[in-house]
């Protein structure tokens, strides 16, 4: 992992087990915000509640309770999608993951610019637009070998 770098959970991650693992210049953010090149950026991670049980997965209120302490920023950065159908079936699973509600709502009440996540591994749509924030998922750069590049 490059340095400097800004990291959030996923679903599958257990928070206590990262420490050891992070260099100088690693910054973990969860429910919190970063200043980074002019942006304000906003970091929620982990997942919710589901059948699989993972790790790190987190009841709806305190989820959404995350997504509000970020408040108003120009990019969301969060491991799971706004709850829109499209950015959540998975074409090789061939299922929807869950996604966010609070995320979405948020979407429409602050307009961030840009909305980046992950989770859905292959996704059916990989971005979309809500108004004017690009929603996309950067997870799936695994799929391309190429990783995402935000230009502003």
């Amino acid at each position: 992992m490059p340095s400097p770098a800004y990291l959030t959970y996923g679903n599958v991650d257990v928070p206590r087990m990262w420490a050891p693992h992070l260099r100088d210049g690693h910054r973990v953010l969860d429910g919190e915000t970063a200043e980074i090149g002019g942006l304000r950026f906003g970091f929620v991670g982990g997942g919710l509640r589901t059948e699989y049980r993972t790790p790190y997965e987190l009841d709806d209120e305190t989820f959404a309770a995350k997504v509000a302490a970020v408040g108003d920023v120009d990019v969301l950065c969060c491991h799971i999608p706004p709850a829109v159908p499209d950015l959540l079936y998975d074409t090789v699973a061939r299922r929807f993951e869950r996604g966010s509600e609070a995320i979405l709502e948020a979407v429409h009440r602050t307009q961030p610019r840009y909305v980046l996540f992950g989770h859905v591994h292959q996704p059916l749509a990989s971005r979309i637009r809500i108004g004017r924030t690009e929603c996309v998922n950067v997870g799936h750069f695994r799929a391309r070998g190429v990783p995402y590049v935000l230009t502003v």
